[in-house]
């Protein structure tokens, strides 16, 4: 897969996209979800690859970089679509809660979180999309079919000028290696993100679909994977902005190019 070609097609480019970023070792999560959301290599930044919540220095690296601070400073409109559970409501404050590389992001703009009275709403989506993980904990809340969770993204979409969903359970189930289950994970997620783009103008909207590692595509193996990562670029803008990306660093650059403005970033003067 390391010689995946570049794919074009009518509506949509998909390119393979380097979640090594020229430092030895498998991609992780907490830095490679950095570099996604700064445009910084964060791997380099560290001198390797660090997994899971970003501890000081990459927190340190999103409040000063992160895609929705940057937006926000510019006076434009920037929201994370993710509904968070109240428990986070209450040990947040208190630091009792360990964020994660989106969650740092988001507070590095200052912005409000999703509750699940916006998930009811129809305004915010939860994490694995159908609400499962809320039923099990006991929430009150209806199961969604992927294509109402994309409705509800699509709506979010249109009322900001940039909006992100994380999507996790792709990794989970990777390094769980159960094929029936990865498939069943990914049928869902398809069924979501096609309701999603079907919701919004690609007129006018560029959709943006990448992933800070490989892991679900080879269950071979039980940890992350070295392959490029496909980003998938739907709507306006894509040509150019797929010319554009060829590792995870590439891919906010690009799209501030493409909305007319630029942002110094380390590494990349």
């Amino acid at each position: 897969m390391r010689d995946t070609c570049p794919f074009h097609s009518p509506i949509a480019e998909v390119v393979p996209t380097d979640a090594c970023l020229g430092v030895p070792g498998i991609p992780q999560s907490a830095t490679g979800q950095t570099a996604l959301f700064s445009g910084v290599n964060a791997p380099a930044y560290c001198g390797r690859h660090i997994n899971a919540f970003p501890p000081k220095v990459l927190r340190d690296l999103l409040d000063s970089y992160s895609v929705f601070k940057v937006f926000t400073e510019r006076g434009l409109r920037a929201t994370f679509i993710n509904a968070y559970r109240d428990r986070f409501f209450v040990e947040m404050p208190r630091n009792r809660y360990k964020p994660s590389a989106s969650t740092v992001a988001v507070m590095s703009g200052g912005l409000m979180f999703r509750t699940i009275d916006d998930l009811l709403a129809g305004e915010a989506v939860y994490h694995d999309i159908c609400g499962a993980g809320l039923v099990a904990a006991g929430y009150a809340v209806p199961w969604q079919e992927p294509e109402q969770a994309g409705a509800s993204a699509a709506r979010v979409a249109a009322q900001n000028d940039f909006s992100m969903f994380e999507y996790f359970l792709t990794d989970h189930i990777g390094h769980r290696q159960d094929e029936q289950v990865a498939v069943e994970c990914l049928q869902n997620l398809d069924r979501y993100l096609g309701a999603a783009v079907a919701g919004v103008d690609l007129n006018e909207t560029l959709v943006v679909i990448s992933s800070d590692h490989g892991n679900i595509e080879d269950l071979r193996s039980n940890v992350h994977t070295l392959n490029p990562v496909p980003t998938i670029l739907l709507g306006c803008g894509r040509a150019e902005v797929a010319k554009k990306i060829r590792n995870l660093t590439d891919i906010m650059p690009a799209i501030y190019d493409l909305l007319g403005f630029q942002v110094a970033l380390p590494g990349r003067e």
